[in-house]
């Protein structure tokens, strides 16, 4: 039986209302009375009345939920008591406000005046019994509550509250009764066997449980509810045969019951029939009536083993699922986003980013999903769908650094160099603890920089970076190659770029680098043997390849040098210089 809530309206009643005008003023209205211009005994004893009930009214205004003020409340009641210290009401909304604020020693003094005053107003011993119970004095508030059911004995909710008092102290026996009593009264009813199963259960008095989920579901054969709950009993008796019984006849009464799919699920699952058990699980997926949160979580469980199990069949069968949930629940935002995490981790980048771009447009504004969705534009090198997304991003989430980070990415691939600066420049400010993140800004800041042809910002973000990690050897090599480039500071960029190749051999962009700074550097020989060696290693490159021919110009190897950019134009080469000699065959400084 559910209880209902009741709301007590305290209604006050004035011998007379005092109205006054003002004479004085043009102005006619009315104006707050002046209790001092009350001078007779009849007139004082009004005023007090008026007082106490305006006072009175504003206190139980501060108690409201909307505008709640407990203390202001206290003052107000307070104030009342000066006025009519033995009024009852009042002690009531005392004990009430006491009561909220925690002071339980005055709130049942008040809640007992008001009870031993009135001793058949249920609101009065209510006040006291929940006083009694928040400090559990039990034995205290039992007795008022077995008094409260003879004197209203039609009240179920207090038979239920009496019955919930007994088993909270442990006295079964008497709670069992009571439901037993309102079960003779009423017939059998949903809840009260349920309450009575509790009890039971308690006492682990099994049979006696059997017994009465037996007869909930006889007095309804076609109710699958009532058969689920003795199914379940069944489960935890682990009398599986039985259980699988009460399954089927759910079954029969309702095929498509995603909740007993659910249970067999289960059930199978006990009995390690795993293929059994996963065709439920796809039966109750294809439900729309279950819940969808069930479903994302019995999906990011399969993506959790299938993370620590790649060898076993979690990934398919979590991919099956994520099928059937996108298909059961298309604009589902967290469906679509556990099908991408599925995905990319299959490696099919293109097909999650579909997923992903699904849950970002969903009603669900979600940061992680957006990240995923960035991440996979960045590796499909969809840069402006990735300068889209992430300027989108950067509205949706303006205190997070990632999405400023993929818009610096974008626009630099897409040469908006400017954008791409102030976009990395802004994201700064909101990467905290993360070194990697930081160095990965400062790299990119000094690329933007750098083609933005802002040479010393450019550098200023390079010696930053390296700052964080001066073994860094993307930083160290480009750096190097951006001063050789502007032919400034070759020694720092020599510095630089032999470190770069110390740290790390035979990595032929690094020898590149360092052959030359070399050259501009005009040291031809050494040059020579550093690109050479470069252009051997690995598939022709067409700026090695030119950078080579240049040095073996400089040795006066024309006619090598000749062939080094025939192959650099060979390897795709086609900028103006390149081409230029080739022509004009010879190098134009």
């Amino acid at each position: 039986m559910f209880k209902t809530v009741k709301y007590f309206f305290l209604l006050l009643t004035l011998p007379c209302l005092v109205t006054i005008v003002s004479c004085k003023s043009k102005k006619q209205g009315s104006v707050t009375p002046n209790f001092k211009d009350f001078g007779t005994p009849k007139q004082s004893a009004q005023a007090n009345e008026i007082k106490f009930t305006s006072l009175f009214i504003d206190g139980c205004a501060a108690l409201q939920p909307q505008k709640q003020n407990l203390q202001e409340a206290l003052r107000l009641f307070t104030e009342c008591k000066k006025i009519d210290p033995t009024n009852i009401p009042l002690k009531y909304e005392l004990g009430k406000t006491y009561k909220l604020l925690g002071a339980y020693e005055l709130a049942i003094q008040n809640a007992k005046a008001c009870a031993e005053a009135v001793p058949k107003n249920e609101w009065y011993q209510l006040l006291l019994i929940e006083c009694y119970s928040s400090i559990r004095q039990y034995n205290q508030s039992i007795k008022l509550r077995e008094q409260l059911v003879k004197n209203f004995p039609d009240k179920t909710e207090f038979k239920e509250d009496l019955a919930i008092e007994y088993s909270i102290i442990g006295d079964y026996d008497k709670s069992f009764k009571i439901y037993d009593e309102m079960e003779r009264t009423y017939g059998i009813n949903e809840q009260i066997t349920l309450n009575k199963i509790k009890l039971l259960k308690n006492q682990k008095k099994f049979k006696e449980t059997e017994e009465e989920l037996l007869r909930l579901s006889n007095s309804n054969k076609n109710e699958p509810r009532y058969i689920a709950y003795l199914a379940d009993f069944y489960i935890e008796q682990n009398k599986l045969d039985q259980a699988k019984l009460m399954y089927d006849k759910i079954l029969k009464i309702d095929p498509n019951n995603p909740s007993i799919n659910l249970a067999l699920h289960d059930y199978y699952s006990a009995q390690g029939k795993d293929d059994e058990a996963f065709e439920c699980l796809k039966k109750a997926f294809q439900n729309p009536d279950l819940e969808v949160d069930y479903k994302i979580d019995a999906a990011r469980y399969y993506f959790g083993r299938a993370e620590k199990q790649p060898e076993s069949n979690y990934y398919s069968r979590g991919i099956e699922l994520c099928e059937l949930l996108v298909k059961v629940h298309p604009k589902e935002a967290k469906g679509n986003e556990v099908y991408g995490d599925f995905l990319l981790l299959g490696g099919k980048i293109k097909e999650a980013a579909k997923y992903y771009y699904t849950a970002a447009i969903g009603e669900t504004v979600e940061y992680r999903v957006w990240s995923q969705l960035l991440f996979t534009d960045s590796e499909l090198k969809q840069y402006d769908s990735l300068e889209h997304h992430s300027a989108k991003a950067m509205d949706l989430f303006p205190s997070q650094a990632i999405p400023y980070f993929f818009n610096g990415v974008a626009n630099l691939q897409l040469k908006n160099h400017k954008k791409a600066a102030q976009s990395l420049k802004d994201g700064l400010e909101f990467v905290a603890d993360n070194k990697a993140l930081m160095m990965d800004f400062y790299t990119n800041l000094g690329d933007a920089y750098f083609y933005g042809k802002d040479y010393i910002k450019s550098d200023k973000a390079f010696d930053d970076a390296l700052k964080i990690d001066a073994d860094n050897t993307y930083v160290l090599n480009n750096y190097a190659y951006y001063l050789s480039l502007r032919n400034e500071n070759l020694e720092k960029a020599e510095k630089l770029s032999r470190k770069a190749n110390e740290l790390v051999h035979d990595n032929r962009n690094y020898m590149d680098t360092y052959g030359w700074i070399l050259y501009q550097q005009k040291k031809y020989k050494e040059a020579e043997e550093w690109l050479s060696t470069a252009s051997k290693m690995g598939p022709p490159k067409a700026d090695i390849l030119e950078h080579y021919g240049d040095a073996l110009y400089k040795l006066n190897k024309v006619e090598e040098a000749l062939a080094q950019w025939h192959l650099a134009r060979q390897a795709g080469g086609n900028s103006e210089a390149l081409l230029n000699k080739l022509k004009l065959k010879k190098l134009n400084d």
